[in-house]
């Protein structure tokens, strides 16, 4: 069975990588817009491809920080 890193926290993600000696390149990818905040301090892992040669090709995405409406509920 291959290593499935999608979804989790890019630190955890990179240790499991690691532990199993798999070779891989990182993307980031940014939203087009910026009209939610990002938490750029946690990145987690939304794609994972593996190529000919046996490295993984991960893309990561920064998480959205969560918004407090003017009541004081969270969205």
């Amino acid at each position: 069975m291959e290593l499935d890193v999608v979804g989790r926290p890019w630190d955890l993600a990179k240790t499991l990588l690691n532990n199993a000696n798999i070779r891989y390149n990182v993307s980031v990818t940014h939203p087009t817009k910026d009209f939610f905040p990002l938490d750029t301090d946690q990145y987690y892992v939304i794609r994972q491809r593996r190529l000919d040669d046996g490295t993984f090709d991960i893309r990561l995405a920064a998480r959205l920080l969560k918004e407090v409406a003017c009541n004081g509920l969270q969205d």
